[in-house]
């Protein structure tokens, strides 16, 4: 098993500290390896910020063409 050292300033910390006693981690060990995993984990889920301006881009595209259509045609 590998080791990894880090510092974090006292404020971050404290929230850390804070967090591992309201979730019931054992230790910041078993929080920061939990993080790690879920981040892994999840990290297809993030878009960068181009990603996220054409997926809103689409659905704008998408709003607008379905309102055209409501506008020029009621029934449809």
């Amino acid at each position: 098993m590998k080791r990894v050292h880090f510092f974090i300033y006292d404020e971050l910390a404290g929230q850390i500290n804070e967090a591992i006693n309201r979730w019931g981690f054992n230790s910041q060990s078993e929080f920061f390896r939990y993080l790690a995993m879920d981040f892994i984990r999840n990290e297809k889920k993030l878009l960068t910020t181009d990603d996220t301006l054409k997926d809103h881009t689409k659905a704008i595209r998408m709003i607008k063409t379905n309102q055209r259509k409501t506008f020029m045609d009621p029934q449809s």
